[in-house]
């Protein structure tokens, strides 16, 4: 089945059926999102983490250095 096609059945559905084939899509999107993309934020985050806790640790050197 074309897109056109799947297109045109969804248009025939009611409001009821579309609704439900919206909310379907919309948790495959959600799924796809969580696999895909969500371990790279996670990695990103845990990266940033370490960034500031470095920048935090010389902040804190150089603040003892000077007293």
């Amino acid at each position: 089945m074309e897109l056109e096609e799947i297109k045109a059945e969804v248009r025939n559905l009611k409001v009821e059926e579309r609704r439900k084939v919206a909310l379907y899509i919309l948790e495959l999107e959600k799924d796809r999102f969580q696999t895909t993309i969500g371990p790279q934020i996670a990695e990103d985050l845990e990266a940033f983490s370490g960034v500031i806790q470095e920048a935090v640790e010389k902040i804190k050197k150089h603040l003892g250095e000077k007293h």
